[in-house]
């Protein structure tokens, strides 16, 4: 009988390399997620670079299921890690472009009211210039906006808050600047006086007789521009308590009988909060 021939022992091929090389792939993710977030990384290609990363994994897991777990897959805690860091990532570089675009806007508002500002100024001061009225008639910037200052005495009679005849005409130029910036602008008259005491049949004090004033200058201002909004004013008295001089001289009281303008943007209130 013939011998039979022995078949050559097959080898078996040692794979347990596989295990320390997963657990290498899976240190070097998270050396990636450490590099992460102590860096600012494009969120996008980071995550393009993650997925290749977790397809080489995979890959390389599909070789012996045996010897690499399944869940080192998409719900691994370090993917996860690095997807949420991403996310976050995401939110602060997000909220980051909308303070810069809110702050950008600001700036575009706040220089288009100086420029609304301006030009209100200089028609008035040409107006001013024309009319002669430089020594009873002044204008000047401030915090809100702009101010115009009237002596009363060119506009009323003493103790009076009637206007006097022919100077409806500053209320009807002033008028016709607001309905120039009508839907932007706005104006707050507001009336003053000295502390000589006043006692007449109509006003029994120089409060009244302030809000009487600036209200009938108010009025006179819309009456004169059927375009002015008259929701885009309004009238306060003042009396004496808010002087721009001592009461000590009959110049210095001179100063004190005014009427006031100021000009206003009406978004300053969201400027503001920008700022």
């Amino acid at each position: 009988m013939a011998k039979r021939r022995k078949k050559p022992q097959e080898e078996h091929v040692d794979e347990t390399w596989l295990i320390p090389y997963s657990d290498l792939l899976t240190l070097l993710l998270a050396l990636f997620i450490v590099l992460f977030a102590s860096s600012s990384v494009d969120a996008k290609k980071f995550e393009q670079m993650g997925n290749a990363f977790k397809k080489i994994v995979e890959e390389g897991a599909a070789g012996n299921q045996a010897y690499v777990s399944k869940e080192k897959g998409p719900d691994d805690p370090n993917v996860n890690a690095v997807l949420k860091a991403m996310e976050e990532q995401d939110k602060k570089k997000e909220a980051t472009e909308q303070e810069k675009a809110k702050k950008a806007a600001a700036a575009l508002l706040k220089k288009q009211n100086e420029e609304k500002i301006e030009a209100f100024k200089k028609q008035i001061d040409s107006y001013i210039a024309a009319e002669h009225l430089g020594a009873k008639m002044t204008t000047k910037y401030s915090d809100e906006g702009l101010l115009i200052t009237i002596r009363d005495d060119i506009l009323f009679q003493s103790g009076s808050a009637e206007l006097t005849a022919g100077k409806r005409e500053i209320a009807k130029e002033i008028g016709e600047l607001f309905a120039q910036g009508k839907g932007t602008m706005e104006g707050i008259v507001s009336g003053h006086t000295d502390n000589v005491p006043i006692s007449t049949s109509i006003y029994s004090s120089n409060w009244e007789l302030s809000v009487a004033r600036a209200v009938n200058f108010m009025e006179a201002i819309i009456q004169e521009n059927s375009e002015v909004n008259p929701g885009e004013f309004s009238a306060r008295g003042y009396g004496e308590f808010r002087p721009v001089a001592k009461n000590d001289i009959a110049a210095n009281r001179e100063k004190n009988r005014r009427v006031e303008i100021m000009v206003r943007p009406i978004n300053r209130d969201t400027l503001d909060e920008d700022e």
